[in-house]
């Protein structure tokens, strides 16, 4: 079981705390035309991306495992050109980490080996959360990325920063 606890708070700390922390330093450096900015019209802004991962774990987190009322379309989250401010799309985001908070002080470990309720993509919960982690790794590594082109070394600290704060050391 301590095994099982020790993942559990590891993915709750990646999805709702070190990850999240990452999105905002970078939301946060960039101006609304640079949130917007896409390399070519094949390519996602950072904008689209915060609004798939919103979407993403509203969908397979709070709604798949959390419970909670959730009617995705994943073609807006990519198809959205108009510039929403930062504070909404912020907002949005946010939003989503709060559910993710609520879904997580509902989920014991005992659920972590329940069927997923997305049979055709992951077996078990757990795997469930393991595939949405990576899902949010990879797509904050993105927004990161994007960032440090557009502002450059600002965005030197933003990984690490958030680490320390949120996952070294872990709180038991």
């Amino acid at each position: 079981m301590d095994v099982l606890e020790s993942a559990l708070d590891s993915l709750r700390a990646r999805i709702t705390k070190v990850l999240p922390a990452q999105v905002r330093d970078c939301l946060e450096m960039l101006d609304e035309e640079q949130i917007w900015w896409r390399p070519n019209e094949q390519s996602n802004s950072v904008g689209n991306i915060v609004l798939h991962v919103s979407g993403s774990l509203n969908h397979y987190l709070n709604r798949g495992v959390g419970g909670i009322e959730y009617t995705r379309d994943r073609d807006a989250e990519f198809a959205e050109r108009r510039h929403i401010p930062k504070g909404e799309l912020r907002a949005i985001f946010d939003d989503m980490i709060s559910k993710a908070e609520t879904t997580f002080d509902s989920l014991t470990i005992e659920r972590l080996g329940d069927p997923s309720s997305e049979p055709r993509m992951q077996r078990l919960v757990i795997d469930d959360l393991i595939a949405i982690d990576s899902h949010l790794a990879n797509h904050t590594g993105q927004i990161v990325w994007i960032t440090k082109m557009l502002v450059g070394g600002a965005v030197d600290e933003v990984w690490i920063r958030a680490h320390k704060e949120f996952a070294w050391p872990r709180k038991s």
